[in-house]
């Protein structure tokens, strides 16, 4: 990471990316229904599901989906 007093390194650019957000604040995904950022998309997609009440995954002992 180029940013000073940060350690940490990256074997992809696509994850320094990612990485660089965080000291930058910047939030490109944006949900379509409140308009809240992120700075991943896969905060985003998990996001939209407090919107539309799916619930992809179960319990294989219960059968609870969350």
């Amino acid at each position: 990471c180029p940013v000073e007093n940060c350690v940490r390194s990256f074997a992809r650019s696509d994850e320094l990316n990612r990485h660089l957000r965080i000291h930058t604040g910047h939030k490109p995904f944006q949900c379509r229904i409140c308009l809240r950022n992120f700075s991943r998309s896969d905060h985003l997609t998990t996001h939209i599901r407090t919107h539309t009440g799916e619930k992809p995954f179960s319990c294989d002992t219960c059968g609870r989906r969350f």
